[in-house]
């Protein structure tokens, strides 16, 4: 076992598995029992190695063991997914631990903020989103679908957040490419927003990355899990401002991923959707041309789309209407500098999907 930090609630490191009992004493966490929530891809791979390390905190544990993807998230599948807790005894001393990706996370934080009123969770985020992102800062959603299929993207929610976090970058080992990639849309969202990973930083993490060199990369990990903190420690609710700056590129990305519905995934999203806030940002005189450039061949460097087909603009706009950031955007005006809360009218935006949707 190898930790880097530990930084408030959130542990990072690289094989970390087999001392997961050492890490929850460590946080002075001690429930009555465990409830643990995993994506069955990774229960597969590693329930054996969990389930060992956990069994050594002498606590009851129960499974409840779902499939990976947005769908999940559905408000209807919550009841089957909780269903394996009720049919063994739990109380408010039980402990969720929720175990996989973004999608996970997200189910796993909701469901620990509304089970008997709240219970303690634990996060062990298994995708490279997840461990920079979604894992990260207290927010819990999960989607409602209405006529059509048409996705809101969780547009119900809760802010509660988990007592630990567990990183162990060794899960990203066995991850897919796509979802590797998936990750770097979050990632490019720190360098485009913060400035920080610098653009050499984030191209050294994608060669790392292509090498399978993941004993490497938990320090950019790290870094960006750092700026989302301190962000969601000053700004916990979202009332701020602050807070918000965290959705660069989300507010047309989030659209543009719930009208694909299922075919783009999260991280591919954030990327087209800060391609289209450059756009945005370039139309409304905030960006210089050569910067507008400068990000969309980094977003092409890093392996991310552009640009979508055989999805519909009208729906896209449509979708927009349902943003929970007042109709207004982040924009940009230099790489690290980002301003929130704008007004857009509509014929930029229409504009930016323009650039976006071929």
């Amino acid at each position: 076992m190898s930790i880097l930090v530990k930084t408030n609630i959130t542990v990072t490191g690289y094989d970390l598995l087999t001392s997961l009992d050492k890490i929850i004493a460590n946080a002075d966490i001690n429930p009555g029992s465990f409830l643990i929530l995993i994506d069955k891809t990774i229960s597969d791979l590693y329930k054996d190695k969990i389930l060992k390390s956990l069994s050594r905190l002498d606590k009851p544990l129960t499974l409840s063991i779902i499939e990976a993807g947005e769908r999940q998230k559905d408000i209807l599948k919550i009841p089957n997914i909780i269903k394996p807790f009720f049919a063994q005894a739990f109380d408010r001393k039980s402990c969720l631990v929720s175990i996989g990706g973004g999608v996970v996370s997200d189910i796993g934080g909701f469901l620990s903020s509304i089970m008997l009123r709240g219970i303690s969770s634990i996060f062990m985020p298994t995708t490279l989103l997840a461990q920079i992102d979604a894992a990260i800062g207290g927010k819990n959603g999960v989607d409602l679908f209405i006529e059509n299929g048409n996705m809101l993207k969780n547009m119900l929610g809760t802010f509660k957040q988990p007592d630990l976090v567990i990183c162990d970058v060794k899960f990203l080992k066995t991850l897919p490419e796509h979802e590797i990639i998936s990750g770097l849309g979050e990632m490019a969202k720190y360098y485009l927003g913060w400035g920080t990973p610098s653009k050499e930083e984030l191209m050294g993490f994608r060669d790392l990355i292509k090498s399978n060199n993941w004993k490497g990369a938990g320090n950019i990990i790290h870094h960006c899990q750092k700026i989302k903190t301190a962000i969601t420690l000053s700004d916990p609710f979202e009332q701020s401002g602050i807070r918000q700056k965290l959705n660069l590129g989300h507010t047309i990305g989030h659209a543009v991923e719930a009208v694909a519905n299922g075919e783009l995934s999260h991280g591919q999203a954030v990327g087209i959707g800060l391609i289209a806030a450059a756009k945005i940002s370039l139309l409304k005189g905030l960006l210089p041309e050569n910067k507008f450039a400068e990000i969309r061949n980094t977003i092409l460097q890093l392996g991310l789309p552009v640009s979508v087909s055989n999805i519909n603009k009208n729906a896209v706009l449509n979708a927009l209407k349902f943003d929970k950031k007042d109709g207004t955007f982040i924009l940009i005006k230099d790489i690290g500098k980002i301003i929130a809360q704008i007004d857009v009218e509509q014929h930029i935006i229409k504009q930016a999907l323009d650039e976006i949707i071929i």
